[in-house]
């Protein structure tokens, strides 16, 4: 795992969900470390409280102006972690244009701001496996070799957004590293996504919406074993490569709602009449899952059932 100490980082979308589990996690872990946070404070976004060692802005790197907002200070950045991204794809299916913006040209902001200024720094672009596009459920998992065949307006416009990356580290020699990762789960994600939706049902003794017959599967990681994968990634990684994150934790819609409804009630009998399936997402990807040929984790993932409880019991807070 890279070590941050006496590093200055600059860290993009740090007020949303996988970015602010990031800060706590470096902030916590590396006492030396300087790290600016820019963040435009959009939807799933949170309060962020600068700590002695941070500086935080409220930006958005679509922005011309980002060219010149962090010159104003003399930093050099040691590495820069993107993680600014519209990214549920229900919104991207109602408004594909707002994420063409934000996440196309939102990167081209910043890979021209590093151009120009920041040429020395490591780039982090975070990214999904969405970009894949979906398989059928005796397909075999997608590595890093697999080609990008997106199929939202959401994972094409990160999928743009990683051509674009990769153009700046061939055309410009810019060090550049892309991660594509599963579905994440976690405190402080925003209250659209899945799992926040079943909890809050549950708490409020509504049903719970599951689109179509909720057989689609997903496969699921804790959102501190992505951004540790993240951390050693940058620092074993090679420039230009990309590198995908997952656990191998595979669960249908209703497998999941299923294992919520235990964990909020304590009652697993009758979970079923607790879901209201709902008329389909437009395009609903059937299956994720994805396997690395180029990245070896180094760590233990957080055991599933403790990852669950925790999350729970932070939403229930």
């Amino acid at each position: 795992m890279v070590n941050l100490n006496d590093k200055t980082i600059l860290v993009t979308g740090g007020a949303g969900f996988i970015g602010s589990n990031f800060l706590n996690y470096v902030l916590k872990h590396y006492k030396n470390l300087a790290v600016v946070n820019i963040d435009k404070m959009g939807v799933g976004s949170r309060e962020f409280i600068p700590s002695i060692n941070s500086k935080f802005y409220t930006h958005n790197t679509t922005d011309v102006r980002f060219i010149n907002l962090v010159p104003q200070e003399p930093i050099k950045y040691d590495y820069i972690f993107h993680f600014a991204a519209e990214s549920h794809v229900d919104r991207s299916i109602n408004s594909p244009m707002d994420f063409i913006h934000n996440n196309v040209i939102g990167i081209t902001g910043l890979l021209e701001y590093m151009r120009i200024h920041q040429p020395q720094a490591r780039l982090i672009n975070v990214s999904t496996d969405e970009v894949y596009g979906h398989l059928d459920l005796d397909d075999p998992p997608f590595t890093e070799n697999s080609p990008i065949a997106p199929r939202s307006p959401y994972a094409a416009s990160k999928a743009s957004a990683d051509l674009i990356a990769n153009s700046y580290h061939t055309t410009y020699g810019l060090d550049i590293i892309t991660t594509r990762c599963c579905n994440n789960y976690g405190p402080w994600q925003h209250s659209e996504k899945f799992i926040p939706t079943v909890i809050r049902s549950l708490k409020e003794g509504k049903n719970i919406p599951v689109y179509g017959n909720g057989k689609n599967i997903r496969e699921w990681i804790y959102v501190d074993d992505h951004n540790k994968s993240i951390l050693e990634i940058a620092a074993r990684g090679i420039s230009g490569g990309v590198y995908n994150i997952g656990s191998g934790l595979e669960f249908s819609n209703l497998d999941m709602v299923e294992m919520l409804v235990k964990e909020v009630t304590g009652e697993q009998r009758y979970w079923l009449e607790r879901v209201e399936f709902v008329e389909d997402r437009k395009g609903h990807d059937f299956r994720y899952a994805i396997d690395s040929i180029h990245y070896i984790r180094g760590f233990g993932l957080t055991d599933f059932d403790c990852g669950i409880s925790k999350t729970v019991a932070h939403y229930i807070k």
